[in-house]
């Protein structure tokens, strides 16, 4: 049971980063684009953050699990946090025109989701 949550963050950030998020991008123009994105990516966020809590709890119940499992779970839960609480200020560097605030909180979403994305993969591994 306890690689059910890790198997669910796995698949919502691939369908999330391979399937909705660039089927938006080709299908809408870049204002109506701007304004999906903006209502999708908080909750994409605050799912992986759920589930990564949902991990930690399954995790506190199993005996047998290694630490690798628990700094996986933690870091997901954080990682999704950090990521979901810089969105206002990924918006307003977008709205202020200011490219290099957005290109620093951008990638750091995007780094911080790759992590999530290989951590939970490994998790499978550990």
């Amino acid at each position: 049971m306890h690689y059910f949550f890790p198997g669910m963050i796995v698949g919502f950030i691939i369908l999330q980063t391979s399937i909705i998020a660039p089927t938006l991008f080709k299908k809408l123009d870049i204002k109506n684009f701007g304004i999906a994105i903006r209502a999708i990516w908080p909750k994409f966020f605050i799912a992986i953050f759920l589930l990564g809590s949902a991990t930690l709890a399954t995790v506190a119940t199993h005996d047998e699990l290694s630490i690798y499992h628990y700094a996986i779970a933690g870091s997901t839960t954080l990682f999704a946090l950090v990521c979901y609480l810089i969105i206002p200020a990924t918006n307003r560097a977008t709205d202020e025109g200011n490219k290099k605030l957005f290109n620093i909180l951008h990638k750091t979403s995007v780094y911080l989701t790759v992590i999530m994305l290989i951590s939970n993969i490994a998790y499978l591994f550990v």
